[in-house]
């Protein structure tokens, strides 16, 4: 009986050190280039938690001094619940801007005990197994996961984007050392090919991704974490 009263301690310690808290972070936007590597801009991320409740928000830009060259800017925003520990995302937007025309702007619900996702008044249903969340809590859900699964190499979900719920693998790859504002971070870095997305993630961030990989419209781009503080 003390046994089990030690085990479940440390189940609820080990719980609520992964307990979800509010933070801003800011990135440099890189572009690949034929010249290399360039950074043409910054983007915003801000978590913010009430009780049982999160909002997620994304939102880069290209700066000034490129727009002539490549003017897109892309918005997100994800909201749910938080249940045991876990999130629960029922809502994700995204707007896509490229040469001051929207090149995408969707709206999905996610119904998650029931299974599926409305996109835009069209329902798509899940199929397989893996926790249902959207492209940008995603960031969240595996940060978490990685924490309390460390030995995990490969986490599945089914991520609800504009197309329906597919079902995606994210595979550890190993550790790599990488260098962020000039501190050499030893991060987990994860790939999931479908997404075209590889991920950076670091303990002493809270296993938020410090480097980010995406192609998105055809074009490659690098988000480097630049600052992180927690809100109150």
């Amino acid at each position: 009986m003390k046994k089990g009263l030690i085990l479940c301690l440390g189940l609820v310690c080990s719980l609520s050190s992964y307990a979800l808290s509010s933070y801003e972070a800011s990135y440099d936007l890189y572009a690949s280039t034929i010249l290399g590597s360039i950074k043409i801009g910054h983007a915003d991320f801000k978590l913010e938690v009430d009780g049982d409740r999160y909002v997620y928000t994304n939102k880069a830009s290209v700066n000034k001094l490129f727009k002539h060259l490549f003017n897109y800017s892309w918005s997100e925003k994800s909201s749910g619940m938080i249940v045991n520990q876990q999130l629960i995302s029922n809502f994700y937007s995204l707007t896509e801007k490229k040469d001051d025309s929207v090149n995408k702007n969707i709206e999905i619900k996610i119904f998650v005990e029931q299974n599926f996702s409305i996109v835009n008044g069209e329902k798509f249903w899940k199929s397989g197994t893996g926790k249902i969340t959207d492209e940008l809590s995603l960031y969240l859900v595996l940060s978490r996961d990685i924490r309390i699964q460390p030995n995990n190499e490969i986490f599945t979900y089914q991520v609800a984007d504009s197309e329906g719920i597919k079902l995606q693998n994210f595979t550890v790859v190993g550790n790599e050392i990488i260098e962020i504002n000039g501190e050499e971070l030893q991060t987990i870095k994860i790939e999931c090919p479908e997404l075209k997305l590889t991920l950076n993630l670091s303990e002493k961030y809270d296993y938020l991704p410090v480097l980010i990989k995406m192609t998105n419209v055809g074009n490659h781009f690098n988000l480097t974490l630049i600052d992180y503080r927690k809100l109150p």
